[in-house]
């Protein structure tokens, strides 16, 4: 990512997109999550977790080892959370050895040209019934100067996520886009950027709205939380997978 996204992370946590994505991922790692070991805490793997309070509230689920590939990054969320952060990257210079019960890859293999690749290297540290779970950027019409600015190499379809998990030897169990409710403002926005041009190069210029905004908009978030306990989205500028070895 560029610079100005990793100097600007922690600023984000309250922007009601991080909140309640996390508050929807946390809840289907627990519904999801498989029973520890007998006699053992459950190994949690957070790759490219960055310095989020998600990677540090997965701590409820077992013990957790981040990787993040930016050392200044990694030294801060070790600091900060207390974690066995490690620096590394997808998908040869992982500095960590499996089996784990549980991966994230929470926007992570967007950035990563062969994400086959690095697919399969989370698959070798994945532990037989583990759970694995993944979110991506969806939609390349939503491509804008954000995903300039995050060096991403595409944003996905449904069917295109599902094709390369499945190809990495994965069992899909759930595929729903999320960021569903908000998704018209984000695709009206998305296109009036595109008609100004998407820019070769971009500052990451993300903010938090103001305190109004920002509750009505997590409010929205947290009735999405809901519906996705009984169904899957049909669209959303994002998606995420729930996936098994």
């Amino acid at each position: 990512m560029d610079r100005s996204a990793y100097e600007r992370w922690w600023q984000l946590e309250k922007h009601f997109w991080r909140v309640g994505r996390r508050h929807i991922l946390l809840e289907l790692i627990e519904k999801h999550a498989p029973a520890a070991r007998s006699g053992e805490r459950r190994r949690l793997l957070d790759i490219g977790g960055a310095c989020s309070i998600l990677s540090q509230e997965l701590s409820r689920f077992g013990d957790v080892t981040m990787v993040e590939p930016d050392e200044p990054t990694a030294m801060f969320a070790k600091e900060k959370f207390g974690l066995d952060v490690r620096v590394g990257q997808l998908p040869d210079k992982m500095p960590v050895e499996g089996p784990f019960d549980v991966i994230t890859l929470f926007d992570v293999i967007e950035h990563i040209e062969d994400d086959n690749a690095a697919l399969g290297a989370v698959r070798d540290l994945l532990r037989p019934g583990g759970l694995l779970v993944v979110t991506v950027p969806a939609l390349m019409l939503l491509w804008s100067d954000f995903d300039v600015a995050n060096h991403h190499f595409r944003r996905y379809e449904k069917a295109g996520l599902r094709a390369v998990i499945e190809r990495s030897g994965f069992e899909i169990e759930r595929l729903s886009y999320f960021s569903s409710l908000l998704f018209p403002l984000v695709a009206v926005e998305r296109g009036l950027q595109r008609l100004r041009g998407v820019k070769p190069t971009a500052e990451y210029d993300v903010k938090v709205p103001p305190a109004p905004i920002n509750q009505a908009m997590l409010g929205v978030m947290e009735v999405e939380r809901v519906l996705l306990r009984k169904v899957d989205m049909p669209i959303g500028s994002s998606l995420l997978a729930i996936c098994s070895r």
